[in-house]
C-alpha cells in the first residue's frame, strides 16, 4: 500500500495527516487520490467506512489557491448533520493552512449573518446543505464563475430525496469549462447513474465495490425468542452484550421513543435522535456523544446516512427498513475504518420476506434465539414465504397503464416515480382483500354462534 507521500501533497498538508496520525491511504483513496489532484472530475463509489471523505478533501485542500479569496469549492450535502461532520473534518487541517477560509451553511437563527459575513468576506471553500448553497448562488453571494471545484457528497439522497430540481439548477448554472466535478455514494442506481451521465461526461468512475452487500467487517445476526415482543427481546439481548457505543434503530419516531422510554425505565444510559428535534438540540446530542456522556443512541434513520460516530461497535435494528439499501447503511455505522463491529436484528412479523432478499445478496445472517434463561444461541429460523397475491383484470390494466405511461422516460426519479404509483393500486386491493377476509370469518362466526343457540 502506497504512504501519502508518494502525492505530492502540499507541505501543510503532510504535516497535517502525520499530526491526525493518518499514516496510510485506503483502497479507494489510492485510487481516487491521483485523478483528483490531477485536476480530473471523478464518480466515486465505495462503502460506507472507506474513507471517501478524504478522497475529495486533500484534492480541494491541495488544488486551493490561497493568494484568491474567492470561493473556489463548494461541497453539498443533503442534511445539516453531515454537512457539519463534513466541516469539522476540514477543520482539522486548518491549523496548518492558517490562510483558508471556510463557511458552513446549514441556515438556523444565524442564517442572515452568515450570509452578510459571507457576501463581505467570502470563502474559499463553502460546505453546506444544498437547499443553502443553492440560495448563496441565486443571491449571488457566491460568484459561479470562481467556483473551480464542486464536490456532491452521498448523491444519491440529493437525487432520491427531493434535491433533484436544486442539484440540476446549481449544476447548471456554475458548469462552466474546467470545472471539476466530484460525487461521491456508496450506492448506485439506474435512475442515479442516468442522472451522472447527464452531467459528469466522459468522467472516470473509481470504485472499490465489489458489491455493497459485502463488507466482511461487519457481522450480521438475526435476534428472535418466542415473546414476540420486539422491546422484550431488545432487553434480554443488551443483557448479552457489553457495547463501547451502540446505536439502536428503529423504522418510525414512535417505535423510537418507546424503545427509548423502556430504555430509561430499565437504566440504560441512552439518548434519543429524530427529525423533529431542533438543530440546538441534534448539535447538543452530538457533542455529548463525542465526549463519551452515553452508551446508547436511538435513532431513526436520520443517522444512518454518512454519520461517522467513533466508537461505534454494536449496531441493533428493530426490524427492517423497507429499502434493504437503508440496513446497509445502518449496518455501516460499524466496521468502519478497518475495525470490526456486529449488526443485530430483532426479528418482527413480516420481515421474512427482507431477511430472504438480503441472503440473497450474500449476506450472511447468523441466526441467535434468546432462551428461557436469557442466553442466546445459535438456533435456524425458519422463514415464512409470503403468498403472492393475485389481482384481477381490472388492477393489472391499471398497473399496466402506468407502465406505458412512464415508458421510454429517462428523467431521473421516474422510475420510483412509477414504482410508488403501483404500489398504492397494490396496497388498495390487498387491503381490500384483508377486509373481505376479515368480514367473511366474522359472518361464518356469527352464523355458528347461531347454530349453536
Amino acid at each position: 500500500m502506497p504512504s501519502f507521500r508518494e502525492y505530492n501533497l502540499i507541505q501543510p498538508l503532510q504535516t497535517a495527516l502525520v499530526r491526525l496520525k493518518i499514516n496510510e491511504p485506503t483502497k479507494i483513496q489510492a485510487q481516487a487520490l491521483p485523478l483528483l489532484l490531477a485536476k480530473h472530475s471523478a464518480i466515486i463509489t465505495s462503502q460506507t467506512g472507506s474513507g471517501k471523505t478524504l478522497c475529495y478533501l486533500l484534492p480541494t485542500l491541495n488544488n486551493l489557491d490561497y493568494n484568491d479569496q474567492q470561493t473556489q469549492c463548494i461541497v453539498l450535502l443533503p442534511t445539516k448533520e453531515l454537512a457539519k461532520q463534513i466541516y469539522s473534518k476540514y477543520y482539522e487541517f486548518k491549523l496548518n493552512l492558517p490562510s483558508l477560509r471556510l463557511t458552513l451553511c446549514t441556515g438556523g437563527s444565524n442564517w442572515i449573518e452568515t450570509k452578510y459575513k459571507l457576501k463581505k468576506n467570502p470563502s474559499q471553500i463553502v460546505i453546506g446543505t444544498i437547499s443553502k448553497v443553492h440560495e448563496l448562488i441565486k443571491e449571488k453571494i457566491i460568484n459561479a464563475q470562481t467556483i473551480k471545484m464542486v464536490v456532491f457528497d452521498e448523491v444519491d439522497m440529493l437525487i432520491d430525496h427531493g434535491f433533484i430540481n436544486l442539484t440540476n439548477d446549481v449544476l447548471q448554472t456554475i458548469d462552466h469549462r474546467g470545472l471539476q466535478k466530484i460525487a461521491c455514494s456508496a450506492t448506485t442506481h439506474e435512475s442515479l447513474a442516468n442522472w451522472l451521465k447527464k452531467y459528469f461526461k466522459d468522467t472516470k468512475v473509481v470504485s472499490a465495490n465489489r458489491t455493497i452487500w459485502s463488507n466482511e467487517n461487519i457481522n450480521h445476526h438475526i435476534i428472535y425468542d418466542h415473546q414476540n415482543n420486539p422491546l422484550i427481546t431488545l432487553l434480554n439481548l443488551l443483557k448479552n452484550l457489553q457495547p463501547y457505543f451502540c446505536i439502536i434503530f428503529a423504522n418510525t419516531r414512535k417505535i423510537a421513543s418507546e424503545v427509548y422510554q423502556t430504555m430509561l425505565e430499565h437504566q440504560y444510559n441512552c439518548v434519543l435522535l429524530h427529525k423533529d428535534l431542533s438543530t440546538r438540540q441534534r448539535k447538543t446530542i452530538f457533542k455529548a456523544i463525542n465526549k463519551n456522556q452515553y452508551q446508547y443512541l436511538i435513532a431513526s434513520d436520520l443517522a444512518s446516512r454518512g454519520i461517522d460516530i467513533q466508537g461505534a461497535d454494536v449496531i441493533i435494528s428493530i426490524g427492517l427498513p423497507e429499502d434493504d439499501v437503508w440496513y446497509m447503511h445502518r449496518a455501516g455505522r460499524v466496521g468502519r475504518y478497518k475495525t470490526k463491529g456486529d449488526s443485530f436484528v430483532i426479528y418482527t412479523k413480516n420481515i421474512d420476506p427482507q431477511i430472504a432478499r438480503l441472503t440473497k445478496k450474500n449476506i450472511n445472517f447468523h441466526y441467535q434465539f434468546i432462551n428461557q434463561e436469557g442466553k442466546l444461541i445459535n438456533k435456524p429460523l425458519k422463514l415464512r414465504k409470503k403468498q403472492p397475491l393475485r389481482f384481477d383484470d381490472e388492477t393489472n390494466h391499471a398497473i399496466k397503464k402506468i407502465v406505458w405511461k412512464y415508458q421510454g422516460k429517462v428523467q431521473p426519479g421516474y422510475k420510483k416515480k412509477m414504482k410508488t404509483l403501483i404500489k398504492k393500486i397494490k396496497q388498495k386491493k390487498r387491503h381490500e382483500f384483508i377486509d373481505q377476509k376479515i368480514k367473511a370469518n366474522l359472518i361464518k362466526n356469527y352464523r355458528i354462534k347461531n347454530s349453536r343457540k
